[in-house]
């Protein structure tokens, strides 16, 4: 007898609720209704979605005349228990609604399946043929189509398609459909992301002793009967994908599923490429940057097992899989596995725990790992692997560091220091190709009066406005806020405006001005907007039709050109300026990895650092690819000032439109959570509230409450019951707060 009642949790357009609903099951849906089936449910005077997470034989709801399910919205499940259960640790762990994780794992948008009406032969052959000799002489393009059917039956044709094969119109096929000849069939069509990429199929390479032995590793993780996390530490240019590949062979090969992320979209087509020459059809790609429907085809895919390993950015992590085997997270130390918005989900700490859950293994590969990583290694959480040498024992290229404070003093006022001008133009004159790394998009990071000191900012947040040369506009990078650029000083009506600051067009500019024969490819938000954008940038760069690539994070890590044999990094020091303790070890990361991008081929590369922070111990150890020694002074930093890995954070941000309500609320959850610490006993520092960095962001004014301490669980319970009890003796209104677990920005 199947089961009578449904508990849903309800898509409500506020988070009005965080629980589940029951809902009586009608008899017509008892054979099809399951977990993680969409439904239309009653609700109030509303009708709404909701996702079926539990079903019941008895109700313990205390509601006389339960409502039933109105209907299904969903053809199949979208979850199942192993993805649900994972959902609500997510929701529990990073205190945020359950509704909010379903809808992230979910495939996005209402899309159907695509069809397309296709022509077939109505009778047989043999009595086509009958019919093709009756036609009247006239109709010799209806003969036409009717031949090419018969020695074509394996095609897939549209009229329209049909028809321009035999130089006709659609017309034509509609008479021979109006004469019963031929028929038309609907024919499921997959959107695929793919369908533009050439692909030669690739066989196994030969492994190092070390790759061998990193395999290895993974293959005794695997045998265990519980998952496992391996962390890969590789240089650059190692041949870490080469181990991902055939431990993924091995994983398919035994019938499981494997996962694939990757930091950032550019890097996805270059991925892709590779695994799909290995792997064929089995892969499924998954990222935010498919169309809707390309999404849902592919997710489509996964769920039939159609595709069973999946190459994708964060959002990959809830691939539907039922077999999982592998999850490999490559560049594992970077910022963009946490989410931004709503669930804050990292999908580093995600994927153990679905690993945890599935009895599959985790491996975590990079040059330079997370320290919470390495951290988790040394204390024996995590297994270990590296690669210490790149392939074929090609050296690390030499990294130079030019003080830019020394070139002003020489009186070299230029963007780019004496060294790198003359390796650009040895670069160029050998027909070799160079990357220009800078942190920073747009032209001018700000524009000032030089009379008064007055700093043009967005009205909308606590930034100030970026001047982008190409559409001589100054723009908000947070909110997008735009305007013109002013002839005088709003301030004091001077007309001494100047721009100051160095983004990638200035840098673009100053290349042209400077090597004017050069071919350059400026590769940052702005330039990669449109769909295919990264790889048409990236291929015209691989095919050698541009000497320079210039651009910000996303050209500094995963690319393979061997060509490139200079790499330059206009400024070192923007990410060290930031207000994070972070800071020093994401200025390590950076370096480390775009000075991986030269050097890959035959000849030995080289790389030019340039910085106002010369001595800074990051830079240095950068300099000399030295992870172990940088992980020790930062680690020891860390311990000291009792941050991550040796506490945890929660951030609360408290945002609203009116200035004297946000900081009026904040401070009274501010004395809230004090009364909760200090009632529990709880050993954990209260940082606030206070303006946050970003005091305006948006239209709307943030006030921040930093807590730090060791025991999350209860402060996770503690910050949820000051919430509570916030809602429940004020009115919030328009107030808004956000609870950040782990967070990585404190922005």
């Amino acid at each position: 007898m199947k089961s009578e009642y449904a508990e849903v949790i309800v898509d409500l357009q506020i988070n009005e609720v965080d629980k589940p609903f029951t809902y009586v099951i009608p008899d017509q849906l008892r054979e099809e209704i399951d977990i993680g089936y969409q439904v239309e449910v009653p609700f109030g005077y509303r009708k709404l979605s909701g996702y079926v997470v539990e079903l019941k034989d008895e109700t313990d709801s205390d509601v006389k005349e339960l409502k039933e399910i109105i209907g299904l919205k969903s053809s199949l499940p979208l979850f199942d228990r192993e993805l649900l259960e994972l959902a609500n640790w997510i929701a529990n762990y990073y205190q945020t609604y359950l509704i909010t994780v379903l809808k992230s794992i979910i495939p996005s948008g209402d899309v159907g399946r695509k069809t397309e009406r296709i022509v077939r032969l109505n009778y047989s052959l043999t009595d086509i043929k009958s019919e093709l000799s009756k036609l009247s002489k006239r109709a010799y393009k209806q003969r036409e189509i009717l031949k090419y059917l018969i020695e074509n039956q394996d095609k897939n044709l549209t009229s329209t398609a049909l028809a321009e094969k035999v130089d006709t119109t659609p017309g034509t096929v509609r008479r021979l459909y109006e004469k019963d000849l031929v028929r038309y069939e609907e024919m499921e069509i997959r959107r695929d992301p793919m369908s533009n990429i050439d692909f030669e199929s690739t066989a196994p390479f030969s492994l190092t002793a070390q790759q061998q032995e990193a395999l290895d590793q993974i293959e005794d993780l695997r045998k265990k009967t519980e998952s496992g996390t391996l962390l890969l530490k590789g240089v650059t240019g190692s041949g870490k994908t080469e181990v991902y590949l055939q431990a993924i062979a091995k994983v398919v090969n035994d019938g499981q599923d494997a996962i694939v992320l990757v930091p950032e979209i550019s890097l996805t087509p270059q991925t892709v490429k590779r695994f799909k020459s290995r792997f064929g059809d089995q892969i499924a790609i998954y990222h935010s940057h498919l169309s809707a429907g390309e999404r849902y085809d592919e997710w489509l895919r996964m769920k039939r097992g159609e595709a069973n390993i999946v190459v994708g950015a964060r959002s990959a992590i809830f691939a539907p899989f039922s077999n999982l085997g592998l999850i490999i997270i490559d560049e594992e130390h970077e910022t963009s596995y946490k989410q931004g918005g709503h669930p804050k989900y990292q999908a580093r700490k995600v994927a153990v725990k679905r690993a945890e859950l599935t009895g599959a293994v985790t491996v975590l590969g990079t040059a330079t790992p997370a320290l919470e990583s390495y951290y988790q290694m040394k204390q024996g959480n995590y297994e270990y692997a590296s690669l210490d040498n790149r392939i074929d024992d090609r050296p690390l290229p030499p990294v130079e560091i030019i003080d830019m404070k020394e070139e002003l003093e020489a009186g070299n006022r230029s963007i780019f220091s004496r060294k790198l001008t003359s390796a650009i133009e040895d670069r160029l004159a050998k027909n070799e190709q160079i990357i220009l790394f800078l942190n920073r998009r747009g032209f001018s990071t700000f524009v000032l009066c030089r009379e008064c000191g007055f700093v043009l900012e967005c009205p909308n947040c606590d930034v100030s406005l970026t001047y982008h040369a190409d559409k001589t506009l100054l723009r908000c990078h947070y909110c997008d806020y735009q305007k013109q650029v002013p002839d005088i000083c709003p301030e004091c009506e001077s007309r001494y405006i100047k721009y100051f600051g160095v983004g990638t067009q200035k840098v673009e500019q100053a290349i042209k001005e400077e090597f004017p024969t050069a071919r350059v490819l400026r590769m940052d938000v702005d330039t990669t907007t449109r769909k295919g954008a990264h790889q048409s940038i990236l291929d015209k760069f691989k095919n050698k039709e541009a000497d320079i690539l210039l651009g910000t994070q996303m050209i500094a890590k995963g690319h393979d050109f061997p060509n490139i044999t200079l790499v330059g990094v206009i400024t070192a020091d923007t990410a060290l300026n930031f207000p994070d303790f972070r800071a020093a070890e994401h200025t390590f990361q950076l370096l480390t990895q775009v000075a991986g991008r030269t050097g890959r081929g035959d000849i030995v590369g080289k790389v030019i650092v340039q910085t106002y922070d010369s001595d800074h111990y990051s830079i240095q150890l950068a300099k000399e690819h030295d992870y172990e020694t940088f992980y020790q002074q930062e680690i020891e930093a860390r311990k000291e000032l009792n941050y991550p890995p040796f506490t945890h954070l929660i951030n609360l941000i408290i945002k609203d439109e009116d200035e004297v309500k946000v900081s009026k609320v904040a401070n009274q959850l501010g004395g809230i959570l004090q009364q909760q610490f200090e009632d529990e006993g709880l050993n954990a520092n209260i940082l606030g509230p206070i303006p946050a960095p970003l005091a305006k962001l948006r239209g709307k004014y943030r006030w921040q409450i930093m807590l730090k301490g060791n025991n999350l669980s209860k402060m996770r319970k503690l910050t949820s019951c000051s919430l509570d009890f916030l809602k429940d003796n004020i009115n919030l209104g328009s107030t808004v707060i956000s609870v950040d677990v782990d967070p990585i920005k404190m922005l």
